[in-house]
């Protein structure tokens, strides 16, 4: 069977867990950062950028820069890329808002199984 790496597209859905989504996240972000370190630009190659975050072409890229408008998506000639500056910033502060969600989701369950044992 064949096992396929999340994509950003699976990382940002609204049935992710967000502490699953904070670390697919926060991976997606350190590998375009050295993408564009490697390329010395801030506007990495297309192809690559759809390698890194596990997209088939770049009309998803596309659509996902309509739905998250912050992220950084640019059309580069005739193909669509991410600003990496822009996507460290989004990305960073996403992060931050996934990790919040999960510790408030977090007490919780301590709560609940703290109930059990009453």
């Amino acid at each position: 069977m064949a096992r396929t790496k999340p994509s950003l597209a699976e990382a940002l859905s609204p049935w992710s867990a967000p502490h699953d989504a904070a670390e697919l996240l926060e991976g997606f972000r350190l590998s375009i950062n050295a993408l564009a370190d490697e390329q010395h630009t801030g506007l990495p190659d297309s192809m690559r950028v759809l390698k890194v975050l596990h997209l088939r072409n770049d009309i998803e890229l596309a659509a996902l820069g309509g739905d998250w408008p912050a992220m950084g998506v640019r059309r580069l000639g005739g193909a669509w890329t991410l600003d990496a500056r822009q996507f460290d910033l989004w990305a960073q502060g996403q992060v931050s808002v996934f990790r919040r969600r999960a510790e408030a989701a977090q007490p919780t369950v301590q709560m609940q199984s703290r109930m059990s044992l009453i």
